[in-house]
Parts: C-alpha cells; sequence; structure tokens
C-alpha cells in the first residue's frame, strides 16, 4: 500500500484540492468582473465612467445584483467591531434609504457599498475599488 501521497489517492487528493482553488477563483474573478445570471455587468468600467453619479450607481439593480454579498455575509460583516469603518454617504435623492461605505481595515484598497433596502433590510455590495467610489462620493458633496 503506498502511503506517500503520491499514489492514485494522493493524485486525487491534490486534484479535489485543485478544483477547488479552481473554484474559489473563478468565483472571485466573477465577483470582480461582476457576472450576474447569465450576463455581465462591467462593474469597474461603470464606476469609472465620467457621467456615472452616485445616485445612479445606489439605483442600478444591475450594478446592485452583479456585487451583492450573501445576507449572511453582510451581516456578519456589519456586525464585526474590527472589520472596518462606515462612512456615511450623502444623500442621494434615490428611492432607497441611507447607504454607508465600509473602509475594511485590512483592504485599503477597497471598500464595501452598504446599501439601505425598504423594510430596513441592509445590503453590502462589493469589493468595489476605493478609489472609484472615492470619486464618486467626492461628486455628490460637490
Amino acid at each position: 500500500m503506498d502511503t506517500s501521497g503520491t499514489g492514485l489517492a494522493g493524485h486525487a487528493r491534490r486534484a479535489t484540492g485543485s478544483v477547488a482553488a479552481c473554484a474559489a477563483a473563478l468565483a472571485i474573478a466573477a465577483c470582480a468582473t461582476g457576472a450576474a445570471g447569465g450576463g455581465k455587468f462591467d462593474v469597474d468600467s461603470f464606476l469609472r465612467a465620467s457621467d456615472t453619479a452616485l445616485p445612479e450607481v445606489l439605483g442600478n439593480t444591475g450594478f446592485l445584483a452583479a456585487t451583492r454579498l450573501p445576507a449572511t455575509d453582510c451581516a456578519v460583516m456589519l456586525q464585526s467591531t474590527s472589520t472596518g469603518v462606515l462612512e456615511n454617504l450623502p444623500p442621494s435623492g434615490s428611492a432607497r434609504g441611507p447607504a454607508w461605505l465600509m473602509h475594511p481595515t485590512a483592504s485599503p484598497g477597497q471598500v464595501w457599498l452598504v446599501v439601505s433596502e425598504a423594510g430596513g433590510e441592509r445590503t453590502c455590495h462589493g469589493p468595489l475599488p476605493a478609489d472609484a467610489m472615492k470619486t464618486l462620493v467626492d461628486r455628490a458633496k460637490g
């Protein structure tokens, strides 16, 4: 019996680990490019467009769907005291309630958009490029 991990069982374990790593990488890439359902939403281009405004970001259902974090992950992130700092966003004039940017302590180049939904639910969207979101917030402040 081969116990060195180089036999068929060892190769199967490594292959399973590689498949899991590839699946995780694909999930991260899908989030970064904004793949939602069968279509793609180019999050980066949308956020960096010269004519994009913060109210448009907060009201764009394609963007919000493409960047939405699962509800349980969002709740955990918002309840943790060590996650980062919340920044109030200027009122957007959209039908949604208040919104915030979460600046994670461990990732200064990224932010998470936290949006109030009807009924008081908060949704988390991201990770988003911090520089692009800062530009949108600065534009909204005037």
